[in-house]
């Protein structure tokens, strides 16, 4: 399929209304500055199944709603119009958001019939890449894409310095919204400078995410995603039902983790003789919920600590009950305490102790595995007027030259709700072990398009 379409316009959408001065520097605040400086990529699906004919306007018509309501949203979202300006602040100088719309003469049921992650990076403004951006680059970029058949996708680039999953979703809810009209709006929370200030002396080796480093390794890699239904899901809740301890309902996130894992490990022992024999795992947290009170879920940039947990490579410590266990286990270890801890004036030393006691759980040598859920974020809620999306894709694909970040498990909602959605970019040495796991291929549907379980059913939050 073609994975470049004919490009309609090139723009850049200004906020509505100017940002008043007293608010032309936006500071990141401690949590934005241990992020690394990745552009985060979202695109979303809404196809014509129902071949509904199109006004010959459609495209201009759409377009022009989509440029207005974008304006007005960036005059809340007002970083995310802005450049960056150096390595602790967004000047938020109005110069926009650029906004491109392509349109590709294909019909994007035909894609979504078998979906292509490299086709999918069509989808979007700009090419993926581990650059580091500088001054005066972008902090958002939107590609509003159409297709021969009606449908359209709307392909997103997010600085992960500025904003997390959470402020991405609450972003486009917000210009969703406005897209259709309604008078309801969402205002962000910019207090997150004030509660964890910056800290100017900071040096990069002391950011949470530089622990990875040591973890890297460069090679090819393979893409999977394995969809788990809300059946799957309560027969692995029942499996860790008689799990010792038990108080509350295992998650979604937290039992398809810890079956990803331990698949994760059989495949590691099967490929090679001289893997680690430790396994790790990192957990991103969103700590908007983990304080007292809870930071609104609309609060502004960064919120997410990083968790590690560890297992040696046997069978006896490698079980589904045990890895779930320390999967909920550290995850539990960021509360009340731990978030107060980082907050105000003498923030910066109680991140310096959370992150002691964090590294504490990075092993000297492991076989690693990282782990983002992007799950209850209300995604497939977004709608601009055209309905729910079918399918949200994160481009995440398999290389064919060397890469250096190359186990990564990313889980998401299934449109229906109550499932999980669960993308494994690995190593190309684990994929053949991974695909005989008998107990994943019973759970999990491979790789299926997302027209198989379209439904008009409204989303069910688990």
């Amino acid at each position: 399929m073609k994975t470049e379409g004919e490009i309609i316009s090139r723009e850049h959408i200004k906020p509505s209304s100017p940002t008043p001065l007293e608010q032309r520097t936006y500071k990141l605040s401690l949590l934005d500055q241990i992020v690394p400086p990745i552009y985060v990529p979202l695109v979303l699906y809404y196809p014509n199944l129902e071949n509904t004919p199109k006004d010959p306007d459609f495209i201009s018509q759409t377009t022009q709603i989509l440029r207005q309501s974008l304006s007005a949203t960036l005059t809340r979202f007002y970083p995310l119009a802005g450049r960056i300006k150096d390595k602790l602040s967004i000047d938020c100088n109005d110069e926009g958001v650029p906004f491109v719309v392509t349109k590709f003469n294909t019909r994007l049921s035909d894609f979504l019939k078998n979906p292509d992650s490299q086709v999918c990076r069509g989808h979007i403004p700009s090419p993926l890449t581990w650059a580091e951006p500088g001054p005066g680059s972008n902090v958002a970029l939107i590609q509003v894409n159409f297709f021969d058949c009606g449908g359209i996708a709307v392909g997103s680039l997010f600085l992960h310095k500025v904003a997390d999953g959470v402020t991405i979703g609450t972003f486009m809810k917000a210009w969703a919204a406005a897209a259709r009209g309604s008078v309801e709006t969402v205002s962000p929370d910019y207090a997150a400078q004030s509660f964890f200030p910056q800290n100017e002396t900071m040096k990069r080796e002391s950011h949470l995410f530089s622990a990875m480093r040591q973890y890297f390794k460069f090679g090819k890699t393979v893409m999977r995603r394995y969809v788990f239904d809300a059946l799957a899901i309560s027969a692995l809740r029942a499996k860790l039902s008689s799990t010792e301890g038990l108080k509350q309902r295992p998650s979604k996130v937290e039992v398809v983790s810890a079956l990803l894992w331990k698949c994760f490990i059989i495949a590691s022992n099967k490929s090679s003789n001289n893997h680690p024999t430790t396994s790790l795992v990192t957990h991103g947290v969103n700590m908007r919920r983990k304080a007292e009170p809870p930071f609104p879920e609309h609060s502004f940039g960064n919120f997410v600590w990083l968790v590690p947990a560890s297992s040696t490579n046997d069978h006896t410590d490698a079980d589904l009950e045990n890895l779930f266990s320390k999967v909920r286990n550290t995850i539990s270890t960021v509360d009340v305490e731990f978030v107060k801890r980082m907050q105000g004036e003498s923030g910066f030393l109680g991140y310096c102790k959370n992150l002691e006691e964090s590294w504490k759980g990075f092993p000297e040598n492991a076989d690693y595995l990282a782990i983002s859920s992007w799950c209850n974020f209300g995604l497939y809620s977004i709608d601009f007027g055209l309905g729910r999306p079918i399918w949200i894709s994160k481009c995440d694909a398999g290389s064919e030259v060397d890469w250096p970040f190359i186990n990564v498990l990313w889980l998401m909602d299934t449109r229906q709700g109550g499932g999980i959605e669960a993308w494994l970019t690995l190593d190309e040495h684990y994929i053949e072990a991974f695909d005989k796991i008998q107990e994943l291929r019973d759970l999990a549907s491979v790789d299926p398009s997302p027209l198989d379980t379209y439904s008009a059913a409204p989303v069910v939050p688990k």
